[in-house]
């Protein structure tokens, strides 16, 4: 898929965090002046030399949910910004953001400034990282499983756990206390599954995230949201969203709801406008989970660093 024809709408996807690798958005923050702006608000509003941090880690540091939110948002909005200016009369339809990235699918939509943005992220990330301290947990992937089937298959075992992530019609993320899990991973491998332990330093969007639900309300009552330009499918209903207070509460219990992004692809792909989906994220993992979805045999995705680059 190309964008030869700019008036084929689109609708934007953007990543969460995961997966970080030394050396992250060291091609783009020099680029030009927009670029430079996002990198310097994002330092600026931390307090940390994000770039550094970026190029050179260490690794430890880097896998930080309080280091990688931000880092992943400045990677997102930079390179949104850069193929904007590309294509500027391109129709966007509409934006979605995996767990983190429904931030940025805002920003895009000009629903929140730039400053507001990361405000809102250091915040957000101090906070799940200060609860998951106090809440220890971690997550597992499950591939091959649609949501309702794992769902039975929790409620079967009596385990406390959640479903943090419906990503697609086969794969998921559940989330809860490290022995949960293990007693958990043992039934699922008794069901036929073999699950596969992410590299993540807390259960984020579980119920052990809950004393974090009320400081993020706190938070987004001081910051200034507008109703957003295109569509934008929260990642708690799966739902486009106008009106700023249900914005903020979505956002808020974001925290502790399931990322129903299995609902929000699949409101996109059965759009009547038939969009091209325009992937915003350091490496191309978003896309490939369209492949995923019945009935799609190649899902007309492009990444956004192939876009610039035409």
């Amino acid at each position: 898929m190309t964008l030869k024809n700019t008036s084929h709408p689109v609708v934007l996807l953007f990543s969460g965090q995961g997966n970080p690798v030394i050396g992250m958005g060291s091609d783009l923050w020099g680029v030009n002046a927009t670029a430079k702006q996002v990198w310097d608000c994002a330092s600026d509003i931390s307090g940390m030399d994000l770039r550094r941090l970026c190029l050179k880690g260490p690794m430890n540091k880097l896998v930080q949910t309080t280091v990688q939110q931000l880092a992943v948002t400045a990677i997102n909005v930079t390179l949104f910004s850069l193929w904007r200016e590309r294509f500027t009369n391109i129709p966007i339809i509409g934006s979605c953001g995996h767990s983190v990235g429904e931030y940025s699918a805002l920003y895009s939509a000009g629903a929140i400034s730039l400053e507001s943005l990361f405000h809102t992220i250091h915040f957000r990330a101090s906070t799940m990282d200060a609860v998951s301290k106090i809440h220890k947990g971690s997550m597992l992937v499950l591939k091959g499983a649609a949501f309702p089937t794992l769902r039975d298959i929790i409620t079967r075992s009596g385990i406390a756990l959640d479903i943090s992530c419906d990503n697609t019609p086969l794969q998921q993320v559940i989330g809860g206390t490290q022995s949960a899990l293990s007693d958990f991973a043992s039934v699922l491998l008794d069901e036929g599954y073999s699950p596969i332990k992410p590299g993540v330093s807390g259960a984020w969007h579980t119920r052990l995230m809950e004393e974090g639900v009320q400081p993020m309300r706190d938070f987004l009552a001081r910051q200034p949201v507008v109703a957003p330009e295109h569509e934008v499918l929260m990642n708690v209903t799966a739902q486009v969203e106008y009106i700023p207070e249900k914005i903020k509460e979505n956002l808020s219990l974001h925290l502790t709801h399931t990322v129903k992004w299995t609902d929000t692809l699949s409101y996109f792909l059965n759009h009547t406008t038939r969009p091209l989906f325009v992937e915003m994220s350091n490496k191309s993992y978003l896309g490939q989970m369209l492949n995923d979805f019945p009935g799609v045999a190649s899902a007309p995705v492009l990444h956004c660093r192939k876009a610039v680059e035409m």
